[in-house]
């Protein structure tokens, strides 16, 4: 389920490392409150043996303890738990108190603490725990040959256990209610911070089908800027694509009709026709309708071809000299057979252009294919290359200054009706110059009236 929704993804990330750094944190809290009140008690405990040993006195050669002196104190400050105390000289011998209270074990002596040598430590007595404080006692007015005593005093431990299960629930119910609130906080922040993604969905939902404008919205975060970005270049392109090959079927639908009927009615004719003479003509019209919808076919194919190649190929550098070279020796066999003298010239020796190699053959060669087809028997045919452009001239009739602004429009045809042809060789040669920065112009008359120049040019 977290796979399948970004909010529960973000509130995973983000709730659950919260919840662990809320734990120790805790923790801490915890442990560092009951490390202040075990400190607080010690002190108290350690006030408490300082009471007895200043109560302390010889007399008479005999140790003295004024127990009401130091019952005062230890009654007022230490309600709520029980204290018991022994006085014992360094080498253990009892002097006064409880003789069974246990000593400080020599293990747990710690560093002078409260500008006096006491040590604590936790024992048993009389079956329950106790924490005592041992406290090392100077009695210097004494005169005596070993002044030292150590005075022990022990405290139950209710009062402490009261404080550490009260400082407890307060620290779990602070970080409880923390930790709520954090929850909240962060549900509402999420909420908020993803609505205007939900907005966007929204926006590409209620698109239309053929609908492929890019979205637009003010509110899509910085983030998901790119994202947006690049659905719209995608919305883009296939909007492109579709459009392309919409215009296609268009294409082929509207141009294939009328030489399919055409070759339906040679057919038909041939079938019913029973001389040879005229059947052999009719086969023969029908073989170049044939043609003529093979040919048209093939430019749509080409004409979508170029359309779709900004998707399909990437630039590269192009020699000019050697593509004219090799497509100009691609149809030299073609021109010789149909009697037409095709040469090339080459006036700057080393041309480069950034461009799609198929690209830039397609459109030459639809330049040499155009003038082949469209120039009387016999004609000249010349292929040039220039530092900057790249060109095709004829010999043949020309183009008439009322078509010239027309030729390179889609399915326009110049020449007379009886000479067959697509109108869309121009047409893919204006596609593929415009995909490759290049401008496209047509001169005719070239020379003596006649002949027509066509020109792609990179300025």
């Amino acid at each position: 389920m977290l796979t399948r929704s970004l909010r529960r993804r973000l509130l995973s990330w983000i709730l659950l490392p919260l919840l662990g750094l809320m734990a120790i944190n805790a923790y801490v809290s915890y442990g560092n409150a009951v490390h202040g009140a075990n400190e607080a008690y010690d002190r108290s405990l350690y006030l408490a043996a300082r009471t007895l040993a200043e109560e302390l006195e010889i007399k008479d050669g005999h140790l003295q303890l004024d127990v009401m002196g130091a019952a005062g104190y230890l009654f007022e400050n230490h309600t709520g738990s029980r204290l018991f105390y022994k006085v014992t000289t360094p080498q253990g011998q009892w002097l006064a108190g409880d003789a069974s209270l246990p000593d400080v074990p020599a293990r747990a002596a710690s560093a002078v603490k409260y500008f006096a040598l006491v040590q604590f430590d936790d024992a048993l007595y009389a079956g329950q725990s106790v924490r005592l404080a041992q406290l090392t006692h100077v009695m210097e007015e004494a005169g005596l040959p070993h002044p030292l005593v150590k005075i022990t005093v022990a405290e139950t431990m209710e009062v402490r256990q009261q404080l550490i299960e009260h400082i407890l629930r307060d620290t779990l119910s602070s970080q409880g209610v923390l930790l709520l609130a954090a929850a909240l906080l962060v549900v509402w922040g999420v909420q908020r911070g993803i609505r205007p993604l939900e907005s966007f969905r929204q926006q590409l939902a209620d698109k239309a089908v053929d609908d492929f404008s890019p979205i637009h919205s003010s509110e899509v975060p910085r983030e998901l800027r790119p994202l947006m970005e690049t659905l719209n270049s995608y919305l883009e392109r296939l909007g492109r694509l579709i459009d392309i090959r919409k215009r296609f079927l268009d294409n082929a639908a509207h141009q294939l009709r009328t030489p399919l009927t055409v070759l339906k009615t040679q057919l038909a004719l041939a079938q019913r026709n029973a001389e040879p003479s005229q059947l052999q003509h009719v086969l023969r019209a029908a073989g170049q309708t044939t043609d003529d919808a093979v040919r048209l076919t093939e430019q749509l194919l080409a004409m979508t071809r170029v359309e779709h190649a900004r998707e399909m190929h990437s630039p590269e550098v192009v020699d000019l000299v050697d593509l004219a070279r090799q497509v100009t020796r691609a149809h030299s066999l073609r021109a010789h057979q149909e009697g037409d003298d095709l040469g090339l010239e080459v006036q700057a020796p080393d041309v480069q252009v950034q461009g799609v190699a198929l690209l830039l053959q397609e459109a030459l060669s639809n330049l040499i294919d155009n003038a082949i087809h469209h120039c009387p028997v016999g004609a000249r045919i010349t292929v040039r290359v220039g530092k900057t452009w790249l060109e095709v001239q004829d010999d043949g009739l020309g183009i008439s200054s009322v078509d010239q602004p027309h030729v390179f429009e889609r399915f326009y045809r110049a020449a007379p009706s009886g000479v067959p042809g697509s109108g869309l060789g121009l047409a893919i040669v204006k596609e593929i110059a415009s995909q490759h920065g290049a401008q496209v112009s047509v001169h005719s008359p070239v020379l003596d009236g006649r002949g027509t120049l066509i020109r792609i040019h990179w300025p």
